[in-house]
């Protein structure tokens, strides 16, 4: 039988990792968000830049679209690996 204080431990750390999984779904929607929005205004700009002279679209804008879908892909990848400790507790 597990002693009270290593169930209370448990219970702590799956409480825990259910918080971070929590705060990690919160971060995945802001960042597509922020994306979703990006593209928006990617593509709003390259509207404009066929009247325009000067090139509005950035490469720091379109880099700032490629960091978001790595970020994407580590938050995905920080959640796939807490739900798999979770579910090893």
């Amino acid at each position: 039988m597990t002693e009270p204080s290593v169930a209370a431990s448990l219970g702590e750390v799956r409480a825990g990792l259910a918080e971070v999984s929590e705060h990690l779904g919160t971060a995945y929607r802001c960042a597509r968000t922020a994306q979703q929005r990006l593209v928006e205004a990617v593509g709003l700009l390259s509207e404009l830049d066929r009247a325009h002279h000067d090139q509005l679209v950035s490469p720091e804008l379109l880099r700032a679209g490629h960091e978001l879908t790595r970020a994407l892909e580590l938050i995905s990848g920080g959640a796939d690996s807490v739900a798999a400790i979770a579910a090893r507790l």
